[in-house]
């Protein structure tokens, strides 16, 4: 079956219960360059250089083929405490219900965002609490993480921009699906249920 097929009709007949793992560095450095070649800003998108970014309409909280159980973020920032704390709010005011902003040293890369992101995704498939992983990333490091979840008898599902996307991850996973519908066009746009 082609990735770009809708689901088989047994698929949306068994409620599926759906968690979202979402590497936030990463998704945000692949904005930046997207809207650095032209993408167009949209006002329902939230973001914060190099930090993060969201929207409203990515959260699928009515999604009909699944129940999204919860929303995972992971990301880093530098600052103190308090900068740290009002990125997380502002997660949580965009609809993520798990945002983890970690501390970033200045000149280094944080590798907490990754291992994070892969520790609580696999743990939550071996424990059974979702059918579906939606991973928002797009390096191939994470197709270790893709396997050892498949291995669990869950389905993979990655959310992408194109910007610097690995063809390996795509080929690894059950199906995929570009962010960039979502985050470059107009709310007016989007046709899908919230």
């Amino acid at each position: 079956m082609n990735k770009d097929e809708p689901l088989p009709l047994y698929d949306l007949l068994t409620p599926t219960k759906a968690m979202i793992f979402v590497d936030g560095e990463n998704l945000a450095m692949r904005y930046k360059a997207m809207i650095g070649n032209g993408s167009p800003r949209q006002p329902h998108v939230q973001h914060e250089s190099d930090v993060f970014v969201w929207t409203e309409h990515a959260n699928l909280k009515h999604h009909s083929r699944c129940a999204v159980v919860r929303r995972h973020y992971y990301t880093c920032a530098q600052g103190a405490d308090g900068k740290l704390e009002e990125l997380t709010s502002r997660l949580k005011d965009v609809g993520i219900e798990a945002p983890f902003v970690f501390k970033k040293e200045k000149g280094r890369k944080s590798k907490q965002v990754d291992i994070s992101l892969a520790t609580d995704m696999l743990t939550h498939a071996f424990r059974k609490n979702y059918d579906m992983a939606m991973l928002v990333a797009g390096d191939e490091d994470y197709i270790p993480l893709v396997r050892a979840v498949m291995s669990e008898g869950r389905r993979v599902v990655l959310w992408f921009v194109a910007d610097g996307l690995s063809p390996k991850l795509v080929n690894a996973v059950d199906y995929y699906f570009d962010l960039g519908k979502i985050l470059f066009r107009d709310a007016s746009q989007l046709g899908f249920v919230r």
